[in-house]
């Protein structure tokens, strides 16, 4: 049997529709969905607390593990406070006077003080030494006002006396304690030299001297022809001169 003309094209057609639901005539033309992203678990800690952070901004999620830490305890100010077992009398006090272990060895409980002093018309010269102090007082005439002075009196006033003081070092201090101890001023028997008759004229040259506890007076009588001065005595007046000279002027 033979079959009609348009039988080929209707054996095409129909393989054609057959390919067509091979390759989806079962499935709907959908579009897929987008994966789901998996949900991440946000640590406790890092959830927002009311009052802490608005509730309407995001914060951004980080996948590290969250590691709890204990807080630390506020931190308190206490007062400094003296351990009940401390003495205050063992303590240094402020402004207390610290004497150097130096001065204690070479001078043990002495007090040393010395005053030279030599005045006339036309000058005046008073050295002292106390409580370390070293004092200069002296006139300069610097104007020429006593050249041609024949008072009896002085040409100088108070107001013209000039005073240099320094503290003296420990070492000048030692210095001037072995002077006095090795002169022989207070072996010294007489307190007054120089040999002037009564009314006579001279100018007087004092030195006094303190030292372990011991007192010495001196008086020079300075004038033409007046008996030659005490060794000790020169030799103090010459050491005390010696260190006014050198302070700074």
């Amino acid at each position: 049997m033979k079959l009609p003309s348009a039988t080929p094209f209707v054996y095409y057609l129909i393989s054609g529709l057959a390919l067509l639901c091979l390759h989806g005539c079962d499935k709907p033309n959908e579009t897929p969905p987008p994966p789901q992203a998996e949900p991440v678990i946000i640590p406790q800690a890092d959830r927002l607390k009311p009052g802490s952070a608005s509730m309407d901004t995001a914060i951004p999620v980080t996948t590290t593990t969250a590691v709890e830490t204990q807080p630390s305890p506020p931190a308190t100010t206490e007062p400094d406070v003296m351990p009940s077992t401390t003495k205050w009398d063992t303590l240094d006090k402020p402004n207390t006077l610290k004497i150097p272990n130096l001065t204690q060895q070479s001078l043990p409980g002495s007090n040393l003080s010395l005053r030279f002093l030599a005045t006339g018309e036309s000058f005046y010269t008073e050295i002292k030494l106390a409580n370390g102090i070293f004092s200069y007082t002296y006139f300069e005439d610097t104007t020429g006002r006593c050249k041609q002075w024949i008072k009896s009196s002085p040409c100088w006033e108070k107001s013209d006396l000039k005073t240099i003081s320094m503290a003296l070092p420990n070492a000048d201090l030692d210095n001037l304690h072995a002077v006095v101890k090795n002169s022989g001023v207070l072996a010294l028997k007489r307190e007054t030299f120089g040999g002037a008759k009564t009314g006579q004229r001279y100018y007087t040259q004092r030195l006094e001297v303190s030292i372990d506890g011991k007192q010495k007076q001196l008086v020079y009588q300075s004038f033409p022809g007046a008996s030659k001065k005490p060794e000790a005595f020169a030799i103090l007046e010459t050491a005390l001169l010696e260190y006014a000279r050198d302070l700074p002027h």
